[in-house]
């Protein structure tokens, strides 16, 4: 019996410092992440962050991004550490190869795809973005376009992203990402798209702090939402033709924005002659920002081609170039002809403000 009581008093005091030494321990502070391992990345496919954003205590950015190689990733972790904001990768339903020669033949092939309409399946998804007013998109640029994951989750969630405004940052070995942004704003229709953007090449990335810092610093993020009424005004022009005016309603993007600026310092002159049948076209005489995108234009489009040209379409088109508005009321050749004063060499006066 009292060997048997030794005993027993021997495994009590076992099981207690036993108590003692897990309390003393210290925890493991290394998160484990939805889908990964203790957060470790997953090499050529950028990760390490979670599928779902974990918003913290009313939060106001969030930094989505694709990355394979890993840079844009640097980059999004930069703006992240210099807004505070929450930090998502977009990732591809099927991870990318390693073999980079692989990687870009199914590159070519998924933006072949997109422009049938058909985009590649991405794993990342967001039900609401109600708790941010500013959206920092990150892409690679692959043949001069958005990474195609972007763009698939642009596409999915173009609805969910209305309102909002959204700045973009680019990575790239030499292509510029002019083609992305106007992906970007023909993808999210409804959105802000903000400027400028930022384009990284490899030669910046050692200098990505600096530079981001500088970004943000010249985005204008504190403007708060327009009153309808000044919306209204400043998105309307006044065209006067032979002495007739009609009006035209401005596009949502920054060539028609820089048009509305120039014609808020005075009225512009255009001397136009047709062409092809389909329109009038005359020199601004000076440059606005492009917004190209393949387009099929209708009678009543304004468009702004080569950056410095105004083009008034009286019949349709397809080409690539930028949509800055519409004439009001039209939806016929006959009635912008009628509006232009039929063929022939005129002079179009563009005003700020509706017609008089």
């Amino acid at each position: 019996m009292e060997k048997i009581m030794k005993r027993s008093a021997l495994v009590a005091v076992l099981l207690l410092l036993h108590a003692l030494l897990s309390a003393c321990a210290p925890a493991d502070s290394r998160p484990v992440l939805p889908g990964g391992s203790e957060g470790q990345e997953e090499p050529g496919n950028g990760g390490g962050d979670p599928d779902v954003p974990q918003p913290g205590e009313e939060p106001r950015t969030l930094i989505l991004y694709c990355s394979r190689s890993g840079n844009t990733q640097r980059v999004a972790r930069e703006i992240a550490d210099q807004t505070g904001g929450e930090v998502l990768e977009v990732v591809p339903a099927e991870p990318y190869e390693e073999d980079y020669d692989a990687m870009l033949a199914r590159a070519q092939q998924e933006l072949a795809e997109i422009d049938r309409g058909n985009y590649p399946p991405v794993s990342t998804v967001v039900e609401r973005f109600d708790d941010y007013d500013l959206l920092i998109v990150g892409y690679p640029i692959w043949y001069g376009s958005m990474a195609t994951p972007m763009q698939s989750f642009l596409h999915e969630h173009a609805a969910k992203l209305s309102g909002k405004r959204v700045a973009l940052f680019a990575t790239s070995g030499s292509s510029g990402m002019a083609a992305s942004v106007a992906e970007a704003r023909a993808l999210c229709p409804d959105s802000e798209v903000l400027e400028p953007t930022l384009l990284l090449t490899s030669a910046d990335l050692p200098q990505m702090e600096n530079s981001v810092r500088e970004w943000l610093g010249s985005l204008d993020l504190t403007q708060n939402d327009h009153n309808d009424n000044d919306d209204m005004q400043s998105n309307t022009i006044r065209l006067t033709v032979n002495g007739r005016s009609f009006t035209a309603t401005l596009e949502d993007n920054s060539s028609a924005r820089a048009l509305a600026e120039h014609l808020a310092q005075g009225d512009l002159q255009v001397l136009m002659e047709d062409y092809g049948d389909m329109e009038k076209v005359g020199p601004l005489g000076f440059s606005l920002p492009r917004n190209d995108v393949r387009i099929t234009t209708t009678p009543g489009d304004l468009i702004l081609y080569q950056g410095n040209m105004l083009t008034i379409y009286y019949d349709v088109n397809t080409w690539s170039f930028t949509r800055l508005g519409h004439v009001d009321g039209v939806s016929t050749r006959e009635e912008m002809l009628e509006l232009l004063g039929g063929k022939g060499t005129v002079t179009v006066t563009l005003s700020a403000g509706t017609a008089q």
